[in-house]
């Protein structure tokens, strides 16, 4: 009987040893696939709606994939998680989130040199924002104060966290007298310009962009801190896609403003060109990441 019961856990251990095998042998033709599979996360790009991806970035993306003779499949994801394990298994070779996302939520040995989208102005900037002539001129007058951040930015709460415990010893929910939430940046940009808010964290293109549109921001509005170096997004590839498609992908994606669909995809982005990224654009989010950690062990 014994003997029985060992062979059939032998027999067990087998089939789950031949079942793993099968699956690291089935990913590893996933991503010897010329194909260009993209996973996008929805919350990390709260400007747009799930409609927006769904139906202008997925068909637009697509679409300039064919033109390129590169097969292109873009799979929307909201759960994190979910994403991260296609990524793994190959099911998608390239992913696009926030640079927190990138940074925390995939294993970062798997991640190598994608690209990214840009405005004109490159600087890749967090800002701190409040009115001018209020008193608000540094970060420890608005304790108290009124907070608008946008629906889902981790790295903007994590910024907000981080300078709360650092200046008020206490965390960002109990350092302000309310928090409100809106789903895209230009709207609490104009709480704040309006009165209804009195601090907020946006990423430096969006106030330009709503400077442009309304330039009575910058005579009412101010700059009362920063972090540099922060991307809102950018799409990493899989280490294990050949080096060679994914040059090719890169080359092909860098001439998205020579021509109509992939100046209409940029636009979308509120982007005037693409430009390489690699892993080091990751680094100012990992260290915020870090003296965030620092910070909350000494509160």
């Amino acid at each position: 009987m014994t003997f029985f019961r060992l062979s059939l856990f032998i027999k067990i251990l087998a089939l789950i040893g031949l079942t793993i095998c099968t699956d690291l042998a089935t990913a590893a033709d996933k991503f010897a696939e010329p194909t260009f599979r993209v996973g996008f996360y929805t919350r990390a790009f709260p400007d747009f709606s799930y409609e927006d991806i769904e139906i202008s970035v997925k068909l637009l993306g697509e679409e300039i994939g064919k033109q390129a003779g590169i097969k292109t499949t873009i799979t929307i994801f909201n759960n994190i998680n979910l994403m991260r394990k296609a990524f793994e298994l190959g099911e998608i070779n390239f992913v696009v989130a926030s640079t927190l996302n990138l940074a925390n939520d995939f294993d970062n040995k798997l991640l190598t040199d994608g690209f990214k989208l840009i405005p004109n102005d490159p600087t890749e900037n967090l800002l701190i924002i409040t009115r001018k002539n209020e008193g608000l001129d540094e970060f420890k007058a608005t304790r108290g104060k009124r907070l608008a951040l946008v629906e889902y930015d981790p790295v903007a709460d994590l910024y907000i966290d981080y300078l709360a415990l650092s200046t008020f010893k206490k965390d960002y929910q109990t350092s302000f007298k309310s928090i409100t939430r809106e789903r895209k940046a230009h709207q609490i940009i104009l709480k704040l310009f309006f009165g209804q808010a009195d601090i907020i964290c946006v990423y430096q293109n969006a106030y330009n962009v709503a400077s442009e549109l309304n330039p009575q921001l910058l005579s009412k509005l101010q700059i009362i801190a920063q972090l540099q170096g922060i991307p809102q997004g950018a799409g990493l590839f899989h280490k294990k896609v050949p080096a060679e498609f994914r040059e090719r992908v890169i080359t092909e994606v860098m001439k998205l403003e020579t021509h109509v669909r992939g100046q209409q995809f940029l636009q979308l982005f509120k982007a005037d060109k693409t430009v390489r990224a690699s892993f080091a654009d990751l680094t100012a989010t990992k260290q915020l990441y870090i003296d965030h950690q620092k910070t909350t062990k000494k509160k």
